[in-house]
């Protein structure tokens, strides 16, 4: 089994609302990465590929958010968040996924241990 797929079987596991605080983490956590492809104290991009595949992936996740809190969302959708996620063929962007991923996660598992999370 692939990585992106266990942890697919991981965001489907969670209750419908820690999916949304899941997804909300990693939106967060995105946007964080997709700084990774600037050029340092310039407006400039180092890596314009690696902006865009990330603004895709936000695309989804928002959309995937969205009809969540629609109620009308499919399974298999959702399991493809991880997958646009963590299955990266370039090793920058792999590490940066990856961390936006776990960081989103501990984020989450940590919110719901405290019992922080709006029901």
């Amino acid at each position: 089994m692939a990585k992106y797929e266990a942890q697919g079987e991981w965001l489907e596991s969670l209750p419908c609302n820690h999916q949304v605080l899941f997804l909300t983490a990693l939106s967060h956590c995105l946007t964080v990465a997709g700084r990774n492809s600037y050029i340092p104290q310039s407006e400039e991009l180092e890596h314009p590929t690696h902006l865009r595949r990330i603004n895709e992936i936000q695309h989804r996740v928002a959309a995937c958010t969205y009809e969540l809190l629609v109620n009308d969302s499919t399974e298999s959708f959702r399991r493809s968040i991880a997958h646009w996620v963590l299955d990266q063929p370039d090793q920058r962007m792999s590490e940066n996924m990856q961390w936006a991923w776990q960081t989103a996660k501990e984020r989450v598992l940590k919110a719901i241990a405290q019992g922080s999370v709006l029901q």
